[in-house]
């Protein structure tokens, strides 16, 4: 097993010498933050475990092109939008319909169908973003990457990340005051 205290790059260095543990110890690092693009991006728990597998998979097998002029993680992130993008293609091949996911149970069943309704209405806004836009959105927001980590990551200009974000949120505060509005009127 490889040391919790290497960095990336040892790691990295490591694995590309044959190192299993040392990728594994890659995984587990970056397999929750993975996910979480992932499933922002696709909106299915399902999808995105296959989609953060077929990344890892795709990452191992690449791993000797991985120059290390740009970070580990936004190298990984950009292999697991790949995916996400090809699993959409697969989808809209496919037509296939996917099941909404619900946020962790919390005390109570009014908590519960408040955290439900406004998880619903998130992802519901959510899907009515471009690709594009619920990439960068699901990579800044809830990942925290900087502009220009996701301008690595979804392989265009810094100036096109801030745009595709700018017309993102404003969609979003759109989408989710129609919400607003009716839950006031009511």
């Amino acid at each position: 097993m490889m040391r919790t205290g290497a960095s990336d790059s040892e790691l990295v260095q490591a694995a590309k010498s044959g190192n299993c543990d040392a990728f594994r110890t890659l995984v587990e690092l970056y397999q929750g933050k993975v996910f979480g693009v992932a499933l922002g991006v696709l909106r299915n728990p399902e999808d995105a475990r296959d989609a953060c597998q077929e990344a890892f998979l795709r990452a191992y097998r690449q791993l000797d092109r991985f120059e290390e002029e740009a970070a580990f993680y936004t190298w990984l992130y950009r292999i697991v939008v790949n995916a996400c993008l090809d699993e959409l293609r697969r989808r809209r091949r496919g037509s296939s319909e996917w099941v909404e996911s619900l946020p962790a149970s919390q005390p109570g069943p009014a908590d519960r169908c408040a955290a439900r309704e406004l998880w619903s209405q998130v992802t519901d806004a959510l899907a009515r973003l471009s690709v594009e836009h619920r990439t960068v959105l699901v990579l800044r927001e809830l990942e925290g990457l900087s502009y220009e980590e996701i301008a690595g990551v979804v392989g265009c200009p810094t100036g096109t990340v801030m745009s595709r974000l700018f017309h993102a949120r404003r969609r979003m505060q759109k989408l989710l005051s129609v919400h607003r509005r009716a839950a006031l009127a009511a």
